[in-house]
């Protein structure tokens, strides 16, 4: 049984509009029978500041939902009703997002049965047409933890394992553009005993006695056997994961993420792939 947070506004830093746009959205995915969960920046800093109260860095204007679609005609049907009906607006030059009073960008990101073999979803229109969404069926098979936001609203959103999964993916697919995953990925492993503390002693007491390793690293560890059970539901995933883990921990002056976290956190090389070895030995546990 995943675990169900009841949260208010002042704890989620979140505008207050939110709360009229999140209900808007609602009522769309219900009337087209659509599950979704809360991805991106905004289901980091529910974990981290809202249920955890850890401070976040980085701000983010836009809202990404995961919403599990069977075909194409109803993703088409779901958007034209939130702008006919619901008033949201269409984005010019991205067909997965809208904007809610012109300001909030509200990116709807399919899954399911919409996916071809390659996890890639396409749609009609011009401007950005196709994304590639591997690890969201994934991560929403394995069970997601919800929220109940001021006792109005509940919805699931993703695990931080799943979290990481999906920066890890986002970085490798864009790393010029997207460093700023990497430095989520390391303020997560930060916390990560501390998010997670009930849950690394009851499940991986294996992981203590050893009085060279920090409670960091123990966290890495669990982090890297956490998005194992995600990862494992498909082949594709997990080798992916799997060559990408390898390729940046086998030698520290080749890690390209160990040297990007190095920069980031003002440390050695060295001492950022420790964490990223760990996740990688907890990858391949069991």
């Amino acid at each position: 049984m995943m675990s169900i947070y009841k949260i208010n506004f002042d704890q989620f830093y979140q505008r207050t509009d939110f709360s009229e746009m999140l209900a808007a959205l609602e009522r769309g995915f219900k009337k087209f029978h659509v599950d979704f969960y809360l991805v991106g920046a905004v289901a980091r800093d529910l974990w981290m500041t809202a249920i955890n109260e850890i401070p976040t860095s980085r701000i983010t204007k836009d809202i990404d939902f995961a919403i599990f679609i069977e075909g194409k005609d109803i993703y088409e049907s779901l958007k034209r009703y939130l702008v006919e009906i619901e008033h949201f607006q269409p984005s010019k030059g991205n067909n997965f997002v809208l904007l809610w009073q012109g300001k909030m960008q509200v990116d709807l990101l399919p899954f399911g049965n919409i996916e071809d073999e390659n996890a890639k979803v396409s749609v009609e229109g011009t401007g950005l047409t196709s994304l590639n969404m591997p690890g969201f069926k994934e991560i929403y098979d394995s069970g997601l933890p919800e929220v109940e936001l001021e006792g109005e609203h509940r919805f699931k959103f993703c695990t931080l394992p799943g979290i990481v999964i999906l920066k890890l993916i986002a970085w490798e697919d864009r790393p010029e553009m997207r460093s700023g995953d990497l430095k989520d990925i390391m303020t997560i492993l930060f916390h990560f005993f501390e998010m997670y503390t009930d849950q690394i002693y009851e499940h991986h007491s294996d992981l203590f006695g050893n009085d060279d390793f920090g409670l960091h690293l123990i966290a890495a560890r669990v982090m890297g056997r956490e998005m194992k059970k995600i990862a494992a539901r498909n082949e594709k995933l997990y080798d992916r994961i799997t060559k990408l883990l390898d390729k940046n921990t086998l030698d520290v002056n080749t890690s390209e993420i160990a040297k990007i976290m190095a920069k980031l956190a003002n440390t050695s090389v060295e001492e950022s792939l420790k964490p990223l070895s760990e996740i990688r030995l907890g990858f391949q546990d069991r």
